[in-house]
């Protein structure tokens, strides 16, 4: 993952994409027709920056780490010969990959992370009201 994280106004940019089907201030999931267009160009040449930028993506908001990281992940996905895998094929991508058992440990952990993320924020918002009454 980059370092950088992105602004309210990146991923605004970013979401105004049909290339992107969701932005967090970490992450960029993109669409297995970006990933596609994006591969068919690195064989024909081109690099990461301008094929991001031919598909109406500004390479800046991106960075280089994260452009590097696009054309290493998509790379894997192409030497898998699974096809390109976004946020509605995920699912079906794992079930070759994955047991039962080992998406229900998954599972389990994001939703005791989940619940880890409320209890911070009761803390944060018990604080705050803590702090208003002072």
């Amino acid at each position: 993952m980059a370092n950088k994280k992105f602004t309210e106004e990146e991923m605004n940019h970013l979401r105004s994409s049909s290339y992107v089907l969701g932005v967090s201030p970490n992450i960029v999931h993109f669409s297995a027709e970006f990933k596609k267009k994006f591969w068919e160009a690195i064989i024909a040449g081109k690099t990461p920056r301008n094929i991001v930028m031919n598909l109406g993506i500004d390479p800046d908001i991106l960075g280089e780490t994260r452009l590097n990281g696009l054309k290493g992940m998509i790379r894997n996905e192409v030497k898998a010969g699974n096809g390109f895998r976004d946020l509605d094929t995920y699912n079906k991508y794992l079930d070759g990959y994955i047991t039962p058992e080992a998406r229900i440990k998954y599972l389990e952990q994001q939703l005791a992370y989940k619940d880890q993320e409320i209890e911070f924020l009761k803390k944060i918002v018990s604080l705050s009201r803590e702090d208003s009454e002072s």
